[in-house]
């Protein structure tokens, strides 16, 4: 069975024999001796909180243009009475 560790690029699961990342091309060659594992964890949260913002912010975006669609919609009924 081989070996496997996280990636300190992008949080996933790669062989441990890698060089280098398959999925975004992190140097997995070890720079600063024996990184704690919790600090990749903290990493992957960071990762994870940012990617979170980004898509809160992307749908809060999509529902005012829905909220902005929905009242045109509801002043073009009104007007048509």
């Amino acid at each position: 069975m081989t070996s496997v560790h996280v990636c300190r690029g992008c949080g996933r699961t790669i062989n441990s024999e890698f060089l280098y990342c398959p999925w975004c091309g992190q140097s997995c060659i070890p720079d600063d001796g024996n990184r704690s594992l919790d600090a990749v964890f903290e990493q992957l949260e960071n990762m994870q909180a940012h990617d979170r913002e980004v898509r809160l912010s992307h749908m809060h975006m999509q529902l005012d243009e829905l909220q902005k669609e929905l009242d045109t919609i509801v002043l073009s009924t009104e007007m048509h009475k």
